[in-house]
C-alpha cells in the first residue's frame, strides 16, 4: 500500500527533536489547512492509533460569552478525525466529512483538548475498502477537565479522480 502524503510528512516530521515536534506539525498542518492555522489548533500527538490537539482560548475565537466559539469546538474534533482517517489511508484515496453532530451539553471553560483513536479492526477497515463510512467519536474536554462538548464526526473515503490524459 502506498502511504497517503499526510502520513509521509508526520514521519519525516517525527524525526524533529521531540520538543519541538507540536509546534512544526502545527505550523505545517496549519499551512495546509489555512483554517486549522489562523485558529490556532496545536497538534500534541499524530500517530496511526490516536491523534491529539488542543485550541486556546484565545480572542481570535471566543464568543460572546469569553469561551471557545462552537465553531472552535467544532474544528478541533473534525480536524483531528478527518486527519486520523487520512493518516491511514492509502495515497489513491479522499478523505471528506459526511455529517458532523455536536451537542453542546456544558459552558466551557480555557481552552480545549480533543482526542479521536481508531482501532486496529478501524484501521483495517480503512485500509481495505474501496469507499468507506467510519463514524467517530471525539472526546473534548475544557481546561477544567469538563467534556462541554460531544462530537461525533463522519468520516467517508472516495478514491481520487484521476486526470484524464490528452
Amino acid at each position: 500500500m502506498k502511504r497517503s502524503q499526510i502520513y509521509n510528512t508526520l514521519a519525516k516530521l517525527n524525526k524533529f527533536p521531540a520538543f519541538l515536534q507540536t509546534n512544526v506539525k502545527s505550523f505545517f498542518i496549519g499551512r495546509a489547512v489555512p483554517f486549522v492555522g489562523t485558529a490556532g489548533l496545536r497538534f500534541e500527538k499524530t500517530s496511526t492509533t490516536e491523534w491529539v490537539a488542543s485550541i486556546p482560548n484565545r480572542p481570535e475565537v471566543r464568543n460572546h460569552l469569553k469561551q471557545l466559539h462552537a465553531c472552535g469546538m467544532v474544528l478541533l474534533a473534525e480536524s483531528i478525525a478527518i486527519l486520523i482517517v487520512a493518516m491511514n489511508l492509502p495515497a489513491d484515496k479522499l478523505p471528506l466529512v459526511k455529517n458532523i453532530n455536536a451537542d453542546f451539553v456544558k459552558r466551557s471553560t480555557g481552552g480545549l483538548r480533543g482526542k479521536v483513536k481508531l482501532t486496529e479492526q478501524q484501521i483495517e477497515y480503512i485500509q481495505s475498502t474501496e469507499k468507506g463510512e467510519l463514524p467517530l467519536e471525539v472526546e473534548v474536554t475544557d481546561s477544567a477537565g469538563i467534556q462541554p462538548v460531544i462530537v461525533t464526526v463522519t468520516a467517508v473515503w472516495v478514491p481520487k479522480k484521476r486526470r484524464k490524459t490528452a
